[in-house]
């Protein structure tokens, strides 16, 4: 299967859009997807970019080259059978798990910031007192 940058440029193909054209309205340089370049990763904002300006291109398609390159009539994606096996299924409970903790822990990092910058607003105002 072709690389992320190879799909990008058969997006450009698809639409019919001239390449140097189609990097432009992306803001990105033509030269990234070409050459020896064209082997090399692609950075996440620039797949950002790319999903937004084409939203009726398919993220899994572009990212992992699996169903198919754009989202049906509905705007939803087809993905194949493969990915309902229940390995796939296990390692999505693992993600999701993993995921969950990350948030916890991200959560309780908030409520300890939001505690210390109480305690620095009463300090300023202990201060401004003074």
């Amino acid at each position: 299967m072709a690389g992320v940058k190879e799909r990008v440029l058969l997006i450009s193909e698809s639409k019919g859009i001239n390449k140097a054209v189609f990097f432009e309205g992306l803001g990105l340089s033509y030269a990234n997807f070409k050459g020896v370049q064209k082997y090399s990763a692609l950075s996440s904002d620039a797949m950002i970019l790319i999903l937004n300006k084409y939203d009726d291109v398919s993220p899994t398609w572009l990212l992992m080259g699996v169903g198919d390159m754009y989202k049906d009539s509905a705007g939803m994606e087809r993905i194949p059978v493969i990915y309902h096996t229940p390995a796939a299924d296990e390692r999505s409970d693992l993600m999701v798990d993993a995921l969950n903790k990350v948030i916890n822990a991200l959560e309780q990092t908030v409520r300890t910031q939001e505690k210390i910058i109480l305690a620095l607003e009463k300090q300023i105002s202990f201060l401004e007192r003074e």
